[in-house]
């Protein structure tokens, strides 16, 4: 399991940490990247930034790679593991359209998968005043997103229309046998000063609209071509919105490893070379608060 800045970031270590652990239960031996912080299983790779990163990569002698990286950093690292190994996550292709909050928006809105929809121009007044989501065209972990009552934004950034509902996030896998629903999680979402910031997550979240929402993600996981395990996040109200999509591991596995029966790291292997299950096994829940990791 490789990854970036995993022991720079609470976020980033606790699951490069829970993917390390999971794949050596499974009996297999782990390598991972660090820049000085040990983790309890596998072996650190020391490592003094980015280039160090890229060089390690160009030189890995792996029989398969996971990368824990930022999205916007993905599609070249993925290139490079793709040279050398067998990649465990999604494409190049597949990460840079995900990464990209307009383009995946569009393509899935094409497809018919149910998003929060672009806005271009102010709606007509006599609808009320509305508010929309202005949020970065790239990036995680709702950094950047603010909501606002006008249609206006930076070069860099999208606008969508904001809509009533609950938090929620699918987590799943892809593998060549087909599509493994993990758990449906409820985001811990902090609404204070007109911005939303990621708190945290319960998993998992009982609906008795999960067959809907996990269609919708099938659907969406299709369209943009996603492999390994990935991650969409929804606001759940008429209909399941999709309003970002992560074409790698996210915060959600800390407690999906809690209350899954199989190991994470053994699923995300099956699914590469063949032998996932049809269904995992989840027992109780787990809640956790981004500032409690360590």
């Amino acid at each position: 399991a490789l990854g970036l800045g995993g022991t720079h970031e609470l976020e980033g270590r606790a699951m490069l940490s829970c993917l390390v652990e999971s794949f050596a239960s499974s009996g297999y031996e782990v390598a991972y990247p660090t820049s000085g912080p040990r983790l309890k299983e596998g072996k650190p790779i020391m490592l003094e930034g980015r280039r160090d990163f890229g060089s390690l990569l160009q030189s890995v002698e792996a029989e398969a790679c996971l990368l824990i990286a930022p999205d916007g950093l993905q599609p070249h690292f993925l290139e490079i593991i793709e040279g050398r190994t067998a990649n465990l996550g999604s494409s190049p292709a597949a990460a840079r359209l995900a990464a990209d909050k307009l383009l995946s928006t569009r393509a899935l809105a094409r497809a018919g998968v149910p998003v929060a929809e672009i806005v271009d121009r102010p709606d007509p007044v006599d609808k009320g005043c509305l508010q929309y989501v202005v949020k970065p065209r790239t990036g995680s972990g709702s950094e950047g997103v603010r909501i606002s009552s006008f249609v206006r934004a930076g070069p860099e950034e999208i606008v969508t229309r904001y809509h009533e509902g609950l938090h929620l996030s699918a987590s799943f896998i892809v593998g060549k046998e087909g599509f493994l629903p993990l758990t449906l999680n409820r985001q811990l979402i902090d609404f204070a000063d007109g911005k939303m910031r990621y708190q945290g997550s319960q998993v998992p979240y009982r609906t008795p609209r999960a067959a809907e929402i996990w269609e919708a993600a099938e659907k969406a996981a299709d369209v943009l071509a996603l492999r390994g395990y990935a991650g969409i996040d929804y606001v759940l109200g008429e209909r399941p919105w999709a309003v970002d999509v992560n074409a790698r591991p996210t915060t959600s596995i800390i407690g999906i490893a809690r209350v899954m029966k199989e190991e994470i790291g053994e699923l995300i292997l099956q699914a590469k070379f063949g032998g996932m299950p049809e269904r995992v096994h989840v027992t109780g829940e787990y809640t956790f608060l981004k500032g409690e990791l360590g």
